[in-house]
């Protein structure tokens, strides 16, 4: 399979899951902080999936340290994505096109 056809896969509470779908992801996965790592789990070895994208706060709750993951040749690259509150609510397409950007290295045109 090429880099092409691999997805990126979005970890986000059910509230936040529209502003996800709204800038184009459309592998966008809802969870718990109970569920966050039954789903990395269930993703390590997925071979279709490049990038994993899960939200700050619930990584925070569930205690995930995103970085001793990555270095231990996890699977598919995991990343947080700031998902501040008063943002969202103000102007969600904007924050997510702007740290999108950052993550994917080029701006977004949605």
């Amino acid at each position: 399979m090429s880099v092409e056809q691999r997805r990126l896969v979005v970890v986000s509470r059910k509230d936040h899951e529209h502003f996800y779908r709204l800038i184009g992801f459309k592998n966008v996965v809802v969870a718990t902080k109970e569920e966050v790592w039954r789903l990395l789990s269930e993703l390590k070895n997925d071979k279709h999936t490049a990038a994993i994208l899960v939200e700050e706060s619930l990584a925070r709750e569930a205690g995930l340290d995103v970085l001793a993951l990555n270095e231990k040749g996890f699977g598919p690259v995991v990343t947080l994505v700031p998902d501040k509150e008063v943002f969202l609510q103000s102007d969600p397409k904007a924050y997510y096109l702007k740290f999108a950007s950052r993550i994917v290295g080029y701006q977004l045109g949605v």
